[in-house]
C-alpha cells in the first residue's frame, strides 16, 4: 500500500528564519507523533532548501521539494535554478505546471514537458499539476481540458518514465478560495486521469500512478480527500503556512 503523501506548498511566503522555525516545529511533531503510513514533503522557497535539509533527521519520513525549476541544466539564465542545483541542496521533488506558473508566467504545455524531462534526468520526482478554471467546468469541458493537459505534457514519456511522475489535480477555482469540488467530482476526475493514462500506456501504469488532490485542503476536509478511491494524498497551500493549522492537519491523519 502506498503511503499517503502530504505535499505542503509554501509559495512565496516565509523569511529564512520563519521558514526554519516552521520546519523545526514540523520535525518536532513528526518525531513525537510519527506517521508511518504518510510521506510529508515540504515545498518552501529556494532560499530555505539547503538550511531546512540540514535540519532533517534521517529517520523521519519528511522530504523536501522545490516549487519550480528551469528546463535547462545550466546557462545564461539569470534568476533561474536548474534541477541539478535543487538536488544538490536536498530537493527530491519538484512542482511542475502549477496553475500560478501557467497563469502568471505563461508556461506552456511544451515548456512543462521539458521541465519534467529535466527533473527525470536528475532523478528528482516531478509533481505535475493540472486543473481547470471555473468557466471550463461551468461548460462541462473539464474532463477534456485535463485530458489535454496530461497528454500534451506527459505523453512523450516512456512507460518507465511516467511511473516516476506524480500527478496533482488542482482545480484552479478551488485554490485558496475555500471552495472545493465534492468527493464524487474528485473521484470522477481521478478516474478520467487514470483512464487517459491507460489509453496511452496500459492499465498497470494507470492503476499504479500516484494522484494527489489540491485546492483548499485543510484539517477539516483532508481525511475526506485521502479516503477518495484513487487519491493517494493532497497538495496543501495556505493550511501549510501556519504551524497550528498544519499540525492539526497532520494530527487528523492519526485518526485515519
Amino acid at each position: 500500500m502506498k503511503p499517503t503523501m502530504i505535499a505542503a506548498n509554501w509559495k512565496m511566503h516565509k523569511t529564512l528564519q520563519e521558514g526554519l522555525e516552521l520546519a523545526q516545529e514540523i520535525i518536532i511533531y513528526l518525531t513525537t507523533h510519527p506517521l508511518p503510513d504518510a510521506q510529508v514533503v515540504l515545498f518552501p522557497s529556494f532560499i530555505h532548501l539547503g538550511a531546512i535539509h540540514r535540519l532533517l533527521p534521517p529517520y523521519l519520513s519528511l522530504c523536501l521539494g522545490a516549487q519550480n525549476c528551469h528546463d535547462q541544466s545550466s546557462g545564461a539564465f539569470t534568476g533561474e535554478v536548474s534541477v541539478s542545483m535543487l538536488a544538490s541542496v536536498g530537493a527530491s521533488y519538484v512542482l511542475v505546471g502549477h496553475s500560478e506558473r501557467r497563469q502568471y508566467f505563461g508556461e506552456s504545455h511544451e515548456l512543462i514537458a521539458r521541465k519534467i524531462d529535466a527533473a527525470l534526468r536528475c532523478k528528482v520526482r516531478p509533481i505535475f499539476c493540472c486543473g481547470e478554471p471555473w468557466n471550463v467546468r461551468e461548460h462541462n469541458q473539464h474532463h477534456a481540458y485535463i485530458e489535454k493537459q496530461v497528454a500534451d505534457s506527459l505523453f512523450h514519456l516512456t512507460a518507465e518514465q511516467i511511473q516516476q511522475v506524480i500527478i496533482a489535480y488542482e482545480p484552479v477555482w478551488a485554490i485558496g478560495t475555500g471552495k472545493t469540488p465534492d468527493t464524487t467530482a474528485i473521484a470522477s476526475m481521478q478516474a478520467v486521469i487514470r483512464d487517459t493514462l491507460a489509453r496511452r500506456y496500459n492499465t498497470l501504469v494507470a492503476d499504479g500512478a500516484t494522484l494527489l488532490y489540491g485546492g483548499s485542503c485543510n484539517a477539516n476536509n483532508v481525511r475526506d480527500f485521502i479516503h477518495i478511491a484513487g487519491i493517494n494524498g493532497v497538495l496543501v497551500g495556505n493550511a501549510s503556512l501556519h504551524v497550528k493549522d498544519f499540525l492539526h492537519m497532520l494530527s487528523a491523519l492519526h485518526k485515519n
